[in-house]
């Protein structure tokens, strides 16, 4: 007998979202979600604007992620101790058994880790430029998991001069756009449209868009 799976109409489906202390938005039935503008809507000015705007304004220090999964949700939750992204990173990696570094290799990669901090800093899709860094191994960022265990590969192979880094440097920048664009502005079509001389854009424009 062939097997059938079930599927559950989302009126079936009961439960609560996971708190988080972002900022939000209701639905036309009435439920919150996470983000400021409803993540699946077209993105266009207006809702780019929007976001931007009410993350400027949210506390910067936010704690809570809980819609970003985490690599170790049984360690902490939503985010990993640095110790735990850097086992992760080594196992990824295959050339040492984990169990085998030193403090001076943890110490080393708390260094790689300031300098993930230093690329989400000059990040077009980040708001928390006054993240702080790391001095220990043990603490923990609101950076989502996938951003610092792809951002440790990286810095990892380049330190150590290997051809990964052919893989390694391109999944880094292409994780940390992808979930940076995402948790800011959604999954929504993008709406472009163009500007007249009637109108007046947004932002910094060069010399020739302003003749």
């Amino acid at each position: 007998m062939a097997y059938t799976p079930r599927t559950y109409p989302e009126a079936e489906i009961v439960g609560k979202l996971p708190v988080t202390d972002e900022p939000t938005h209701a639905l036309k039935d009435g439920t919150t979600e996470a983000g400021p503008v409803d993540l699946k809507a077209t993105i266009n000015a207006d809702h780019a604007q929007k976001a931007d705007s009410e993350y400027l304004e949210y506390d910067r220090a936010r704690s809570q992620r809980n819609r970003y999964s985490a690599n170790n949700p049984h360690l902490n939750n939503p985010y990993s101790e640095l110790e735990s992204l850097v086992f992760q990173t080594l196992r990824r990696y295959g050339d040492m058994h984990p169990g085998t570094v030193d403090g001076e290799v943890m110490m080393m990669f708390v260094e790689f880790a300031n300098l993930i901090l230093e690329d989400l800093r000059g990040h077009p899709y980040w708001d928390n430029a006054e993240i702080d860094y790391y001095t220990h191994p043990s603490e923990t960022r609101p950076v989502p998991d996938n951003i610092m265990v792809a951002g440790l590969l990286y810095h990892y192979s380049v330190q150590q001069q290997s051809n990964k880094i052919e893989a390694y440097g391109p999944m880094y920048f292409k994780m940390m756009n992808r979930i940076l664009f995402q948790r800011k502005y959604g999954s929504g079509k993008i709406e472009l449209s163009p500007w007249d001389k009637a109108q007046t854009p947004l932002g910094t424009q060069s010399y020739d868009m302003r003749r």
